[in-house]
Parts: structure tokens; C-alpha cells; sequence
């Protein structure tokens, strides 16, 4: 049976007394020159890890700031089910059409779960000692500094 998320349960993740369930909790700073640079979280479940690591690379190798970054449309696959899932505009067609021949799938999921991750984030301008925050417009959240 699967799970809200599309997870299959397993005997890992059965319920039992003082037992603690299996998470992708992954709350991270990243460091430059031994200073944290980006922090970054996100809710989601087996979403987690993915909605992270697109943000992280969105800064990191295509040096957006966090902003541009939490707001790009992402892609997600979690073995099982074995499909592509995607936001609106993460994918072009020709892309699409592409993983396709390769032998990918792709998979339409309900409303509720269209949303692949509601990252949070923060990130320092280190040069200028200035800090830049980004809430997820896919959650209902506000970034705020003083």
C-alpha cells in the first residue's frame, strides 16, 4: 500500500511501540571559506532530498541566488513507483520526449502532491556581510530579516 508521498511501506517503517519512523529530514548549511553561506530545509517526505538538492545546485552550479532559486520548477523520481515527476515548466518537451526514448516514464500525480517540496531558505553575501532570504511561493510562508 502506498503511502501519501507514492512510498510502498516496508517492515522498516512498520509501526511499533518506541520504535521512530524513517525520515528525509535534511536541514543543511553549506559553508564557504569556513563561514555558512547557504542554509536551507524544506517539509515533503520523500520529496525532501530532492527539493534540497535542486535549490543547493540551482545556487551552487547555475549561481542563482536563493531566491531564483527556490522559486524554479522541479523534477522528481523516487525509484518506487518508477516515474518522473515534475512541476509545471521543469521539463521542455524536447526533454521530455528524450527520457522517454531513453526508457523513462512519466507520471501525472494528484493536486495535493504536485508540489515537490516547499524549500526555505537563506544564503549570505559574505563580501558585503548582507543575508537574503526565500520562503517556497509553493507553501504559504514569508521571508522576514531584521
Amino acid at each position: 500500500v502506498q503511502n501519501q508521498f507514492g512510498l510502498l511501506g516496508t517492515q522498516a517503517n512498520s509501526i511499533e511501540p518506541e520504535k521512530r519512523m524513517l525520515s528525509s529530514m535534511t536541514p543543511t548549511i553549506i559553508l564557504k571559506h569556513g563561514e555558512p553561506y547557504i542554509i536551507i530545509g524544506s517539509p515533503g517526505g520523500s520529496k525532501i532530498i530532492t527539493a534540497v538538492l535542486q535549490v543547493i545546485l540551482n545556487c551552487i552550479d547555475f549561481d542563482m541566488n536563493i531566491r531564483e532559486a527556490v522559486e524554479k520548477p522541479r523534477i522528481h523520481h523516487q525509484w518506487l513507483p518508477d516515474s518522473i515527476y515534475y512541476e509545471e515548466k521543469a521539463l521542455t518537451e524536447s526533454l521530455q520526449k528524450e527520457l522517454i526514448e531513453m526508457g523513462y516514464s512519466f507520471s501525472d500525480f494528484g493536486a495535493a502532491l504536485r508540489i515537490i517540496g516547499i524549500t526555505e531558505g537563506i544564503m549570505i553575501d559574505q563580501e558585503n556581510n548582507i543575508i537574503h532570504g526565500a520562503s517556497d511561493p509553493r507553501g504559504g510562508g514569508l521571508a522576514v530579516g531584521y
